[in-house]
């Protein structure tokens, strides 16, 4: 990552978009094209020669999304090669309060099903040291995931 300029950039959600745009849930032949979608906005985003490129989810979600609502493992390998560059992954642990958000989230027990697919499936494949786990409250999330992105700017 270049030194630090401060610049950032923040990827928006597709699936959110998508969710908000079609007034439903993507179906399973939904699912590559939202990976697509994610993976490309990324890409380009990576590709501005920003500081610190932020994406939530990252497309590896897509992938997970995908094996747990429809059994269809197919995006995960390239989920994970995609994911093997990143400077830094922030794995939010579902030990908050869980909040309902219209039609974007099934509630807490889909949040827990997420979580141990996150910790069977990807997680074994990501190097320790650029995986930051988040716990704890909001504010203790927020300054040990600042904490975490520092090394990075310097």
């Amino acid at each position: 990552m270049a030194s630090c300029g401060n610049s950032s950039l923040v990827i928006p959600e597709v699936l959110r978009t998508f969710v908000e745009e079609k007034g439903r849930t993507p179906l399973e032949e939904d699912q590559p094209k939202i990976w697509q979608a994610q993976s490309d906005a990324l890409a380009s985003g990576r590709a501005r020669g920003t500081d610190v490129v932020i994406c939530d989810p990252a497309p590896l979600m897509t992938a997970v999304y995908s094996i747990q609502y429809f059994d269809d493992s197919s995006l995960l390998d390239k989920a994970l090669a995609q994911t093997s560059d990143a400077d830094l992954i922030i794995w939010c642990r579902p030990d908050i309060t869980w909040e309902p958000d219209g039609p974007h989230r099934d509630g807490p027990q889909v949040r827990q099903a997420t979580d141990q697919l996150l910790q069977e499936l990807v997680i074994p494949h990501i190097d320790e040291h650029r995986l930051h786990l988040a716990t704890g409250s909001g504010r203790v999330r927020v300054e040990a995931a600042s904490a975490a992105l520092l090394p990075l700017l310097n």
